[in-house]
């Protein structure tokens, strides 16, 4: 009987380490997507503000 309820211990344990290890994986995509994203987000900024440049030069002609 306490072998068994060791071997289930041992069963969880290592269940709890490979959940562990699981979220950590996850967490670190997440981190690498949101830099990507991050990095995405000022892209566009820096081309919006190229666009308001163009078109405020467009408009200085009217």
């Amino acid at each position: 009987m306490a072998e068994e309820e060791n071997k289930d211990e041992v069963d969880l344990g290592q269940k709890l380490e490979k959940l562990v290890e699981e979220i950590k994986e996850v967490m670190e995509r997440r981190k690498e997507r949101i830099a990507e994203l991050r990095a995405e987000i000022d892209r566009i900024e820096q081309d919006n503000v190229g666009l308001e440049n163009t078109i405020g030069e467009l408009l200085k002609g009217f």
